[in-house]
């Protein structure tokens, strides 16, 4: 039954009250759900013309007038008759109030909280639901964001996201030489297969129509089959432990082992785009916000069990007052009683000391027996009164204890409504946000690395490229002195060449003068060579006269060897 629909139960603020509340019909009663014979109810069907009802009852009465009036319908009158009757309507009011005590207590427990273990169940599984999603969604980011500062504050950041790049790669490497090797053992078993199916139909080519033996061609194809068979088991096999190499992985580099999970964290950074990464914060988020909602939802339940009992320990309480103060005037209505009776009985026992006849004497220990059957009956009575009254006054106390704590109970859970799912809300609203800049802190810091590395990276490129002007402007120094050296080497070469060629030219010129002259002499010696037959036909004796110039250089020159032929001769011999 939800909270809602359970009967709230009346509050009890009068003796009349507390009847009006437990006046059920008769055949609503414990007969009619127990099965039993005449039910108590119909016992009581006669309760309100009960003396004791009617005083006790009587809203105009104050509590000591029903205290003087109780003791007064209890004090022993001097007849028995109605000694006994008061009795038996005073044990049967206390009855009926025992009955109504029962009734109460089975009303209560009708409206007890039957919501209270399944608001348990649902506190444990949706609140610790709501948690261990959150803790599974923010565990790996934060983890993530660990294992980037750790690495920043080691200074290895970009050497392991090196390292990873080149994993990568080696490991696409990987994939494209593992998808050939399949391709190549697929290709081998399709020709193994092939050839198994080949050599099947080749042992049954048999000669004679089927009956003879397998055939020559038949076998010579089946021992080629054979060989190319076991050709390609053996690639096989080699390719299929190349696979299984590639399979077992490269192995992982030992130069930052110490970093490994740190690495395995980056890399997942690294591995999801960054779309999955905002779609992981936005789950992240949406169950912070599931939580506080749970935990609301959840709380607020709670504190409404606790309010709805509190309202029934209210009336339990109001009921438990209202019966003891009943039992409180009944109880001290017997002390008093039994005093008055005690006085009686005094008086009664004087009367029978000074009864002047047997007669009168036995009168007054008739009523001297009365009396005392009815104190006694009255003491029995008196006692359950008492014990009832102690039973009542501990049930208070219970009651009293159960109404603080609960009350305690309200306090807390009213107190976790509201600031403690506020308070939490607050927090988690705080670390949503430090993780985020946590996250954008070590982008920042990633960032500022990165640069760092660049500037030196450019200003190592700088220094190098200034160096390198500097030797270049050497070198063309160093090119500027070989070009000079060998300016100055090919002076004077040219310097060398000239004299030579000076020289040339003049042997030139004296060898060109030589040739005029040795040609003139060719020329007079083959003029000569053409008139010796006339001359020596005309008695000269083939001798040409000398000229006036001829006598003069004849006389200048030396005598050579004449030469019949007139070649090879010069004048001055040479």
């Amino acid at each position: 039954m939800s909270e809602a629909a359970k009967p709230k139960a009346a509050k009890i603020t009068s003796a009349r009250d507390f009847v009006k509340a437990h006046s059920t019909p008769a055949e609503q009663t414990d007969a009619e759900t127990r099965g039993t014979g005449k039910t108590a109810g119909q016992a009581f069907a006669a309760i309100q013309d009960n003396p004791f009802f009617r005083i006790m009852l009587d809203e105009s009465a104050t509590p000591q007038d029903k205290l003087d009036r109780v003791t007064q319908a209890l004090t022993f009158t001097d007849d028995r008759a109605k000694a006994r009757e008061n009795l038996a309507a005073f044990n049967a009011f206390k009855e009926y109030l025992q009955f109504e005590r029962k009734r109460m207590a089975q009303e209560i427990i009708a409206l007890t909280d039957t919501e209270a273990f399944g608001e348990l169940k649902q506190v444990f599984e949706d609140i610790n639901t709501a948690l261990m999603t959150f803790e599974r969604r923010i565990g790996p980011l934060t983890d993530i964001v660990d294992a980037v500062y750790t690495l920043r504050m080691n200074g290895v950041t970009f050497d392991i996201f090196q390292e990873l790049l080149q994993e990568r790669e080696d490991e696409k490497k990987r994939s494209g030489k593992r998808a050939v090797l399949r391709e190549q053992m697929l290709d081998l078993e399709d020709n193994i297969r092939a050839l198994k199916a080949e050599n099947g139909f080749l042992k049954d080519d048999r000669g004679f129509f089927g009956f003879g033996g397998v055939k020559k061609t038949a076998q010579d194809k089946m021992a080629q089959n054979e060989v190319a068979l076991a050709a390609d088991t053996k690639k096989l096999q080699g390719v299929l432990a190349e696979m299984k190499a590639l399979d077992a992985g490269a192995p992982q580099s030992a130069r930052y082992a110490e970093f490994a999970a740190e690495k395995a964290k980056l890399k997942e950074l690294l591995d999801i785009t960054s779309e999955e990464h905002r779609a992981r914060q936005e789950a992240l988020v949406k169950s912070a916000q599931d939580f506080i909602d749970t935990t609301e939802a959840r709380v607020s339940g709670v504190l409404g069990h606790f309010n709805g009992m509190n309202g029934q320990i209210e009336n339990l309480d109001e009921a438990n007052f209202t019966m003891r103060s009943m039992y409180a005037i009944l109880s001290d209505a017997t002390k008093e009683v039994d005093t008055r009776n005690e006085a009686r009985r005094e008086e009664i026992r004087k009367a029978i000391d000074g009864a002047a006849s047997d007669l009168e004497k036995l009168g007054q220990e008739r009523l001297e027996r009365d009396i005392n059957a009815y104190i006694s009956n009255l003491g029995r009575s008196s006692v359950d009164t008492t014990a009832v009254l102690a039973e009542l006054t501990a049930s208070g106390h219970r009651i009293h204890s159960m109404k603080e704590a609960n009350e305690q109970q309200v306090a807390k859970t009213r107190q976790l409504h509201t600031s403690g799912v506020a308070g939490v809300a607050d927090q988690l609203s705080t670390v949503l946000q430090a993780v985020s800049a946590a996250a954008l802190g070590e982008s920042s810091e990633a960032a500022k690395i990165s640069l760092e590395r660049m500037n030196r990276t450019t200003a190592e490129l700088g220094q190098r490229e200034v160096i390198r002007v500097a030797l270049g402007t050497k070198e063309i120094n160093q090119d500027l002195t070989n070009a000079l050296s060998e300016l100055s080497e090919y002076g004077e070469t040219i310097r060398a060449a000239t004299s030579i060629t000076r020289e040339g030219l003049s042997e030139t010129r004296d060898l060109l003068a030589k040739i005029e002259r040795q040609t003139a002499e060719t020329q007079a010696a083959v003029k000569e060579s053409l008139s010796v037959a006339a001359d020596v036909a005309g008695g000269k004796g083939g001798a040409r006269p000398p000229a006036a110039d001829d006598t003069a250089k004849a006389s200048e020159e030396p005598q050579t060897t004449p030469n019949p032929f007139g070649l090879g001769q010069s004048r001055n011999g040479s």
